[in-house]
């Protein structure tokens, strides 16, 4: 077993491999601190939004979050749109499914006064109920998330490639 592990590490570390957490430290230091402009539109997504990235910054980058002026870089976050459209719609032209496009947008400083601004664009389908619009409406919501998380995902490359 001993070896097995032994041959594992010895194979990621002959390849060059290095996790996304080993970048981020390059970018991002140890602390970070993100701050929220709520977009007054979708203030329920926005703050939703904030946990989502501060979840994946501890998770995924393995860093701590930290007060603003301790933090080596801090993140700027501002959900600009969520806007919907109709794909599809039924016999008698009522819409069944939206489509909730979603525009963040990501501005960063560390404290090598390094700075970049990126702004990520996503998409989720949702069904529409036409019996109860709490349901639609829930829907919605829940579809804005997933497109969130997608933008958040495209934010974490972005950082970890910065690092490199």
């Amino acid at each position: 077993m001993k070896k097995f592990f032994l041959a594992l590490i010895l194979f990621f570390m002959g390849c060059g491999y290095y996790p996304v957490s080993h970048y981020s430290k390059k970018s991002l230091g140890n602390l970070v601190y993100v701050d929220l402009r709520i977009n007054l539109a979708n203030t329920e997504n926005s703050v939703e939004l904030k946990d989502n990235l501060n979840k994946a910054i501890v998770a995924r980058f393995q860093r701590r979050l930290a007060e603003k002026d301790q933090a080596d870089s801090i993140i700027n976050l501002f959900l600009k749109t969520a806007s919907d459209t109709s794909i599809a719609t039924d016999t008698n032209g009522f819409t069944t499914f939206y489509r909730v496009n979603v525009e963040i947008v990501f501005n960063y400083e560390n404290r090598f006064g390094k700075k970049g601004e990126f702004v990520n664009t996503a998409y989720s389908d949702y069904a529409v109920s036409l019996e109860d619009p709490l349901i639609t409406y829930s829907n919605r919501l829940e579809a804005i998330k997933e497109a969130s998380i997608q933008c958040i995902d495209k934010f974490l490359a972005q950082m970890a490639y910065e690092g490199r």
